[in-house]
C-alpha cells in the first residue's frame, strides 16, 4: 500500500520539476547571466501573451510552458505575485482617476484573487 502513495507523490513532483534537472540544480544554474535572461524573457513573453489575451491562460499554454520550464518554481511564484499586485494597483489607480467607477478589469482581477488563481 505504501508503494502506491510514493508513486503518486513522485508523479506530482515530476510534473512540477522537469525530468532533466532537479530543483536545486535549476537554482544553481540561475547564477549564470544567460539563464536568468532566458527566464526573464520567457516570463515577459508569457505575461505579454496574457495581456494580449485578457489573462486567458489556455490561449498562452506554450508561453506558460516555456516560462515554467526556464524559471525555478520560487521565481515563478514571486513573479506571479508581483503581476497580480501590479494589476491590483493599476485597478485602484484607474478607480481613483475615474471618480469612483470600477473598471471592468479590476472586477475580473478581484474575482481571480478570491479564487486563488
Amino acid at each position: 500500500m505504501s508503494g502506491e502513495g510514493a508513486t503518486v507523490t513522485e508523479s506530482a513532483a515530476a510534473k512540477e520539476t522537469p525530468a532533466t534537472e532537479s530543483a536545486p540544480a535549476k537554482h544553481a544554474d540561475m547564477a549564470k547571466t544567460s539563464k536568468r535572461k532566458q527566464c526573464w524573457e520567457k516570463r515577459d513573453t508569457y505575461f505579454a501573451c496574457l495581456d494580449k489575451n485578457d489573462n486567458d491562460q489556455a490561449a498562452c499554454a506554450p508561453e506558460k510552458e516555456g516560462y515554467y520550464t526556464a524559471c525555478p518554481g520560487s521565481w515563478v511564484k514571486h513573479f506571479n505575485k508581483l503581476r497580480i499586485q501590479a494589476q491590483y494597483s493599476s485597478g485602484i489607480d484607474q478607480f481613483r482617476r475615474s471618480g469612483g467607477k470600477v473598471p471592468e478589469s479590476a472586477v475580473k482581477d478581484e474575482v481571480l484573487l478570491k479564487r486563488g488563481a
